[in-house]
């Protein structure tokens, strides 16, 4: 499907993006095993991909290093690790230190500028995108609260996390500046707390409150559950959301998705409070709908049925808070709410 942000071929079925996946980032007989000290300027100078297209991680970072100290967004003597966090495409679980292509990561920076970022993704084939770090997490902490992003600076952010689940992987593709970082690890405690409570339930409604970029309704929507209803206040939340659906489809069975608004009308109301709805999706044995509003305000438009409610807020440290939110909602909508 075409890429809302750049208009290229970005985004795979997830089952095209897998394929490979245990080769994907491991080294070639010829390649390279560069590994340098994060706390330290690297003493590296840049040399030419393996034969196989391939570098090793720090050395891509050394090069990013190199142009925002050439062009001053960082001093001499500053470490390795202040060019930025590398956020790798696509984002799975790592054995080792991995080996990246072309394309192959977005790099995330506090301190790099457009002059940086435009020679990065001229001289570094594997940035596909730099996006400038606002200093604060994208996104939203409550539907009445402020919102921000980080920015984009140059190439395409988007990119694509592959976790595992108890049946098929699932692939969550998202804009980087639009959200928080997510990365896939081998323990996943709220998908395993959510496909448990979807097995000892049997929903015939599931809904996921606070869906961010869906990770949780794919893992629960393999259990064959008939009518599955998709929430998040934040624009970038909801439309990736349903992109993901179109993604995973041949593992979900579906066998079309509408979208109801593109990208861009998305885009020019980040945050809804008053549910819209942003796409559908079905098949055979079940219906999707994505909303973007107040979670709080979605009773009328969920399905009759038996309901389970997945809520992932922020902040579960704040324990008081995640109680009086989980029963409220139940008290609104009634079925049963659960905090992964």
């Amino acid at each position: 499907m075409e890429c809302p942000v750049c208009g290229g071929r970005c985004i795979l079925p997830a089952e095209e993006l897998i394929e490979g996946l245990e080769e994907r980032y491991s080294p070639c007989p010829d390649c390279r095993e560069t590994v340098l000290p994060k706390t330290a300027p690297p003493a590296f100078r840049p040399q030419p991909p393996c034969t196989c297209g391939r570098r090793p991680l720090d050395e891509i970072v050394a090069d990013i290093w190199t142009i925002m100290a050439e062009t001053g967004d960082l001093a001499p003597d500053e470490p390795l690790m202040n060019a930025g966090v590398p956020l790798i495409h696509p984002g799975c679980v790592l054995k080792a230190p991995p080996h990246i292509g072309p394309d192959g990561l977005v790099l995330l920076s506090k301190k790099v500028t457009k002059a940086s970022a435009d020679r990065i993704i001229n001289e570094v084939a594997e940035v596909r995108g730099v996006v400038r770090d606002s200093g604060g997490v994208p996104g939203i902490t409550d539907v009445g609260g402020t919102w921000q992003t980080h920015e984009l600076l140059a190439g395409c952010d988007v990119r694509a996390n592959i976790f595992e689940t108890e049946n098929k992987p699932v692939v969550t593709y998202l804009q980087q500046s639009v959200f928080h970082i997510e990365f896939p690890r081998a323990f996943d405690p709220k998908i395993i707390n959510t496909s448990m409570q979807t097995l000892m339930h049997g929903p015939e409604v599931f809904f996921d409150a606070c869906c961010g970029a869906g990770r949780l309704t794919l893992a629960a929507a393999q259990y064959g559950i008939p009518q599955v209803v998709m929430n998040d206040a934040w624009f970038g939340a909801a439309y990736w959301a349903a992109v993901n659906l179109e993604v995973n489809k041949t593992t979900l069975g579906l066998t079309n998705v509408e979208y109801l608004f593109s990208y861009d009308e998305c885009r020019k109301t980040p945050v809804r409070s008053d549910p819209v709805k942003i796409a559908g999706a079905g098949g055979p044995a079940a219906t999707f709908a994505v909303w973007q509003g107040d979670f709080r305000l979605l009773g009328p438009y969920l399905p009759a049925g038996h309901l389970l409610t997945v809520l992932d807020l922020f902040g579960k440290e704040e324990h008081e808070r995640m109680e009086r939110e989980e029963e409220a909602l139940r008290q609104r909508i009634g079925g049963i709410v659960f905090i992964p």
